[in-house]
């Protein structure tokens, strides 16, 4: 038959059932198998508390009393497991067996108590009527498991409390009622056995693990507690890889994160011992922690450790402060050893590369010293050789006179004579001519060309250099005129046709052909363009090197047994850019190539600054 009690207690179970099975739904959180053994066990403790309640026979009672033990064992067992996994940490699955192990032993001791009497020394109704209560007389094995099951129920206690003055402010009143839930088994265990406590004549402790679990549960649950406990930071400073040291108001370290321990010796060691008294690390952090901290956290720099490379650590102090006093301070070390090393090679680099600098901007100013003088000497050698040439020149055109009249077959010769002259006299203008390029103040002189006459007299200084190849002229759609300065596109003309017939075979023919053009119908704005085309039958250039003729000092890869020296096509480029014009060459391997220079016609030349680089 139900009685109250036995209601109540089955209650309790389905109850505690229910929150048991909410509890593994939840998110996992830190010790939830040991609050969930310490539910299960609480719902066999009163279980087992029912089924004595509703025995009849002293017989069956007290076999329910001795079937309780497994959970009477394990509810503050486990519980105490759980309050420890939450504040400091996931305990080793290992130390489960401890509750484990301490409940089948009481229980094998209560099952075989008939035969040793060590947990019940008696147990007698305490009326005659059916299904009362037993009265119990309490062996020495009993009293043993009671210090054990006080023993975790104080420290589940005392690790509780301990968290109040670890949590925030803003979570303190959440831990006052986690203790005060805590306390709920404890205070009812100890009214049962001292006889002052009771409910229906049974143990109320199988209740109050109920009214615990639920409060446990709604501060899971509901109000999320355990999220924000001191385990996130402990967990937190485990993770930091830096040393964290925590001190007190004395030096002594407190806290010490797993890399502040291996900085010592004997790891394990290092908390509860004065600062200054750690050898490896008291002489160089002591100074850091007891100097003031005026200039605030700013990070200081120390060196740890002996032999020839120590490593270097920047320490920074945080004050720790309660109620406007000071309570201690945290030292975190950052280990800048291999950033201090970096920062060493790399100032050495940069000093290495100063000094590289420097010796390098030397030679240059060297060299550019070394470049002016060659310029000014070939630009005095130049002038030199042109006195004489000079000379040479007006002593033929002296005997040429006296020939017309005297001896007509020596005409011929000092003709020759005469464009050798000229043609080396060409010479020395490219020379002079590059210097006067590189002058960053070139102005362009302001001539009317006449460009038939500078064209005959170019081809013919030319053609008497290579009498084994043909130099054919196309004059007939040539503009009479052109504005520029004629010394520069002379040079241009000389340049173009002593590089097509310098490459063309012997017997092969150089062609020059200058038209001129005007805008076109598509393109009215078009400016009349003087074209001067230059075609040779000669080695041609390589496709992939068609783009790099015109620098500066560049030679084709398929002309290396020719003279020269990279300089005319530059030049002619830097010239035609010069006057507002271009030049471009197509070319095919092995058949010869075709440069276009291209020049305005009708306008008069721009007295311009030279704005093209000297590399093309």
């Amino acid at each position: 038959m139900l009685t109250l009690p036995a209601v109540l207690l089955l209650g309790t179970v389905l109850i505690t059932l229910l929150l048991a099975r909410q509890s593994w739904r939840l998110p996992p959180f830190p010790g939830r198998v040991n609050f969930l053994a310490m539910q299960l066990s609480a719902c066999w403790w009163a279980t087992a508390a029912a089924a004595e309640t509703l025995a009849l026979s002293p017989t069956t009672k007290l076999f329910w009393a001795k079937m309780a033990w497994t959970g009477i064992v394990g509810a503050p067992s486990f519980w105490f497991l759980f309050i420890w996994s939450y504040i400091h940490g996931e305990v080793s699955a290992r130390w489960r067996q401890v509750p484990m192990v301490m409940g089948l032993l009481t229980w094998g001791m209560a099952m075989t108590n008939d035969w040793h009497r060590l947990l019940y020394a008696s147990a007698q109704p305490i009326g005659g009527e059916p299904g009362a209560a037993l009265s119990y007389v309490h062996g020495p094995w009993f009293l043993a498991v009671t210090i054990y099951l006080y023993a975790f129920m104080v420290l589940s206690f005392a690790v509780t409390a301990s968290g109040i003055g670890r949590a925030a402010p803003a979570h303190r009143a959440h831990y006052v009622g986690f203790l005060l839930a805590v306390a709920v088994p404890w205070v009812a265990n100890i009214g049962y056995v001292t006889s002052n406590v009771l409910l229906f004549d049974i143990d109320p402790t199988p209740f109050s693990f109920l009214v615990t679990g639920i409060v446990f549960y709604w501060l899971i649950a509901r109000r999320r507690l355990f999220e924000l406990l001191p385990i996130a930071r402990g967990a937190l400073l485990d993770a930091v890889p830096d040393p964290v040291l925590v001190l007190d108001g004395d030096g002594t370290v407190v806290q010490a994160n797993p890399a502040a321990e291996s900085l010592v010796t004997s790891p394990g060691r290092l908390i509860g011992r004065r600062l200054d008294g750690v050898p490896e690390i008291g002489p160089a952090l002591a100074p850091q922690a007891l100097a003031e901290p005026s200039d605030g956290p700013a990070p200081r720099l120390v060196q740890l450790g002996g032999g020839p490379q120590p490593r270097e650590f920047e320490v920074t102090r945080v004050p720790l402060s309660y109620d406007g006093r000071s309570v201690g301070q945290l030292l975190l070390l950052r280990d800048v050893t291999l950033r201090r090393r970096i920062e060493a090679r790399l100032h050495d680099t940069v000093r290495t590369l100063d000094t590289a600098r420097q010796e390098a901007e030397t030679l240059l100013a060297a060299e550019q010293e070394a470049k002016r003088a060659l310029n000014s000497f070939l630009s005095m050698a130049a002038h030199e050789f042109k006195t004489p040439l000079a000379i040479i020149d007006g002593a033929a055109q002296m005997l040429l006179l006296d020939a017309e009249a005297k001896a007509p077959a020596m005409i011929p010769r000092l003709e020759k004579i005469r464009r050798a002259v000229r043609r080396q006299v060409g010479i020395l203008e490219t020379c002079l001519a590059d210097d006067r390029l590189s002058d960053p103040a070139l102005t362009l002189r302001r001539d009317d060309i006449d460009l038939p006459a500078l064209l005959r007299g170019a081809a013919s200084a030319q053609a008497d250099g290579a009498a084994d190849r043909r130099l054919e002229l196309d004059l007939a759609d040539c503009p009479a005129h052109l504005y520029g300065d004629a010394s520069l596109l002379e040079l241009c003309v000389h340049n173009l046709l002593n590089n097509g017939l310098k490459y063309s075979r012997p017997g092969g023919r150089v062609s020059l052909r200058v038209w001129g053009e005007t805008g076109l119908e598509a393109r009215p704005e078009a400016r009349p363009m003087v074209r001067l085309s230059v075609t040779d039958q000669g080695i041609g250039i390589p496709p992939e090197e068609i783009e790099r003729v015109f620098d500066r000092f560049y030679r084709a890869s398929n002309v290396r047994g020719a003279a020269g020296s990279g300089v005319g096509l530059n030049m002619v480029r830097r010239i035609a850019v010069l006057h507002g014009g271009g030049v471009q060459v197509e070319s095919r391997l092995g058949e010869g190539s075709r440069f276009t220079l291209s020049l305005p016609m009708e306008t008069e030349p721009r007295a311009a600054v030279m704005a093209v680089s000297h590399s093309g």
